[in-house]
């Protein structure tokens, strides 16, 4: 299939240090191998001068949009939010750290010949031991819980009107990553099919580890998890 419209959709959280190598990265990406496309930066409540840096790269380039919470509503937030303003045919997520470059996306765009939505693990992100059974033991509690039989690790294509429209943004109520994984759960139960892709990542700009691997974010996702369960099946009896 022809490469469709594309919404690069950056979560940004106090990322000033990276955002400018990040945005000059994604646009160099899109000028050179997108026919169509816009970058959304959802700053998720940032404190320090990350808004400004997107709004100086705006007036630069139109198709750079700043979309803003005034507080910290989490990732799932911040995708609504990004789908929500979408104006193109398919979304990508993205983290505004830079960890996933745009250009790997490149490798997710010929699968969709395959399927309409594409997937994409790591094949160069080496997970110390206690990472590694938080990812396995994850895994197999969602496959337990509410049969999720796919594997997502970095980012995702997937089409915006079927998001909006078919599965409703409304109908999600996971704020953490989970949101993801609810969101192509949705789809897989509307019989759309995935595609797998593997794309390789960068290590963040100030050497942190993954914001998100926590034990407090461990027990909101666990929760997300088992009240989908319990929406599942009051949906579907």
């Amino acid at each position: 299939m022809p490469t469709p419209s594309l919404s690069l959709i950056y979560l940004c959280l106090n990322e000033q240090q990276a955002l400018p190598r990040t945005l000059e990265e994604a646009l160099a990406f899109c000028h050179a191998a997108l026919p169509d496309w816009e970058i959304l930066v959802v700053d998720d409540g940032s404190t320090d001068q990350s808004a400004a840096i997107v709004r100086a790269y705006a007036a630069r380039e139109p198709r750079v949009r700043l979309l803003q919470h005034a507080r910290n509503l989490g990732m799932g937030a911040g995708l609504k939010t990004g789908i929500t303003a979408s104006s193109k045919d398919y979304f990508c997520m993205l983290a505004a750290d830079g960890q996933i470059p745009a250009a790997e996306v490149a490798k997710m765009l010929p699968l969709l010949d395959r399927a309409p939505i594409v997937l994409s693990t790591y094949g160069n992100r080496p997970n110390n031991a206690i990472r590694t059974v938080i990812s396995r033991s994850f895994r197999l509690f969602m496959r337990a819980a509410i049969g999720v039989d796919f594997a997502l690790e970095g980012t995702y294509l997937f089409p915006v009107r079927v998001a909006r429209e078919q599965i409703g943004l409304q109908v999600i109520a996971a704020n953490t990553f989970f949101f993801s994984f609810e969101l192509i759960v949705r789809a897989k139960r509307l019989g759309y099919q995935t595609a797998d892709s593997v794309i390789a990542s960068l290590p963040r700009l100030d050497g942190g580890g993954s914001r998100v691997a926590n034990l407090k974010q461990i027990s909101r996702v666990a929760d997300e998890v088992l009240k989908l369960r319990a929406r599942l099946s009051i949906e579907n009896p």
